[in-house]
């Protein structure tokens, strides 16, 4: 399905805003979860906003901060 521009930035504005989720918006508009995180990027870019920092839904320990124990065997 296609969208209007004006479409496409309202989309984007609702995922940028943490409305809808980039896959709930996929889901909902028959699009695929990377147009949908390309209409959040259009929206973010026509009006001059900083990138938003999502949470990750995994992640590493880092060498650095964990804690390392060697247990000699």
């Amino acid at each position: 399905m296609k969208y209007t521009p004006e479409e496409r930035l309202d989309i984007g504005r609702q995922i940028y805003d943490g409305e809808l989720s980039r896959y709930e918006a996929a889901e909902q508009y028959g699009i695929g979860e990377q147009t949908a995180r390309n209409y959040m990027r259009m929206y973010r870019d026509a009006n001059h906003l900083p990138p938003k920092r999502g949470k990750r839904a995994i992640s590493a320990p880092s060498f650095k901060t964990a804690p390392f124990f060697y247990v000699q065997p």
